[in-house]
């Protein structure tokens, strides 16, 4: 594996790992299922969007980066990676091991 390709992976597996943990945790703080927390806290919209979705920024940053700033855009774009990751993770293994369904709802 080249290094730039192995330092994407990693970027993408570390941020994968980071951003579960900080969902999951959210979930165990909140005391409750996503929608619950969202009737009962009324949180901007930003914070009721799956995280897959701040890929998309996330993304656009690192391809403008990439020829300029290499080391940059590979984190990145890790960064991106880790972020649908994450989320396709949370809803197709995690709730459905923890609360049996998949969790996808729209507000």
């Amino acid at each position: 594996m080249l290094p730039s390709r192995r330092a994407l992976v990693l970027s993408t597996l570390v941020s994968t790992a980071i951003f579960e943990g900080i969902t999951i945790a959210g979930r165990l703080l909140s005391g409750g299922s996503a929608a619950e927390w969202i009737e009962r806290t009324e949180p901007p919209l930003w914070l009721q969007i799956h995280h897959m979705f701040w890929a998309i920024p996330v993304a656009a940053v690192a391809g403008a980066a990439w020829r300029r700033f290499p080391r940059l855009g590979r984190a990145l774009a890790g960064v991106a990676f880790g972020l649908v990751a994450s989320d396709l993770l949370h809803h197709f293994v995690v709730l459905p091991l923890w609360v049996g369904n998949t969790g996808w709802h729209w507000p």
